[in-house]
C-alpha cells in the first residue's frame, strides 16, 4: 500500500509543477508616458552622489584597480 502511494506521489507531483510553470500571467496595459523623474536631492554635492534609501544621507562610492608587475635578475 505504501509503494502505490509513493508511486501516485511521484507521478503527479512532476505534473503538478509542468501545470503550474505552463500558465502564463496575465498581460497588463502599460501606460505609454514614463514615470515622473524624482528631484535629485544630492544635486548640491555633485555627481555621482546618491542618496541612502530611507535617509537624508548622500554617498559617493568610488573606486580603482592596479596592476603591477617587475622583473628582477
Amino acid at each position: 500500500m505504501r509503494i502505490v502511494a509513493v508511486g501516485l506521489l511521484i507521478a503527479v507531483i512532476p505534473l503538478q509543477a509542468f501545470a503550474a510553470a505552463s500558465k502564463k500571467p496575465v498581460a497588463t496595459k502599460q501606460s505609454m508616458t514614463p514615470a515622473p523623474r524624482k528631484p535629485d536631492p544630492c544635486k548640491q554635492y555633485g555627481a555621482g552622489f546618491v542618496q541612502v534609501e530611507g535617509t537624508s544621507t548622500c554617498i559617493r562610492v568610488g573606486g580603482s584597480v592596479g596592476i603591477g608587475g617587475g622583473v628582477s635578475q
